[in-house]
């Protein structure tokens, strides 16, 4: 009876981890370049056997009761609608790569391609990062009028001050997610990194979140009908409990 408290419990701690992907989704659907969030859970059991194995521990009697566990989040990298802006500093990626950025942590990556000119004179993300060229610079687009083509060459007054810097990745899960646009990368993932061959860009143009606001909508309100189930087994076994105890325990 009481392992049932606590896989109701968990399950609805594990309710609260995914409302909070999902809001966090809702919460950024406007913004440029974002991807969508899901919260991947795994019964208890099978996550604790899990770590147990891996650090060799097998006392599993002193497992937790039932439920799920949130263990990561994962990122859908599929691409969002591409919008015309008439900007020339946007830029969207229709394709795999991402826009390599510096940072005051290093090289970082974007799918955000709201780009303007810095008070540096340099090419800077809306967060003020600095676009790296594939010379590994800061592209300096001070002195004019400023055009960005299909190929992510960068033009001032019809004189070439770079090209923007676009990787891909074989796999961009294995990167990590810093704040809403921002991703890094480990040593060994940026090593294997490649200039990109299947990203395209769409000048004058971005790409919008590939979050979906209905569909965020159903899984939100599907959560809370969790939750409220989760409540109603405990508020069950806390009702059982009580009548067990005044039962059995009360002297006849």
């Amino acid at each position: 009876m009481i392992q049932g408290l606590y896989a109701a419990a968990n399950g609805m701690m594990a309710v609260e981890d995914r409302q909070a992907v999902i809001a966090n989704n809702i919460a950024n659907v406007t913004t440029t370049g974002f991807k969508r969030q899901l919260a991947v859970q795994k019964g208890y059991y099978q996550a604790f056997f899990g770590e147990a194995r891996s650090t060799m521990r097998l006392d599993l009697e002193i497992a937790p009761g039932g439920g799920l566990k949130t263990i990561e989040t994962f990122s859908n990298f599929g691409n969002g609608l591409i919008t015309p802006t008439g900007n020339p500093l946007d830029l969207a990626l229709m394709g795999p790569g991402f826009i390599r950025v510096e940072t005051p942590d290093g090289v970082q990556f974007t799918r955000s391609g709201r780009l303007s000119v810095g008070e540096s004179g340099n090419l800077v993300t809306v967060d003020g990062h600095k676009v790296l060229g594939t010379d590994d610079l800061p592209i300096d687009v001070s002195g004019g009028l400023v055009k960005i083509d299909s190929t992510g060459i960068v033009t001032v007054k019809e004189e070439l001050r770079g090209q923007i810097s676009i990787v891909e990745f074989e796999d961009p899960h294995a990167l990590g997610r810093v704040g809403y646009s921002l991703y890094r990368a480990s040593e060994a993932v940026m090593d294997a990194a490649v200039p990109a061959e299947n990203t395209t860009i769409a000048t004058a143009s971005l790409e919008a979140s590939n979050v979906q606001l209905p569909a965020e909508m159903v899984n939100m309100m599907m959560a809370l009908r969790a939750y409220a189930a989760n409540q109603k087994v405990i508020a069950a076994i806390d009702e059982t409990v009580t009548r067990l105890i005044n039962q059995v325990g009360t002297p006849s």
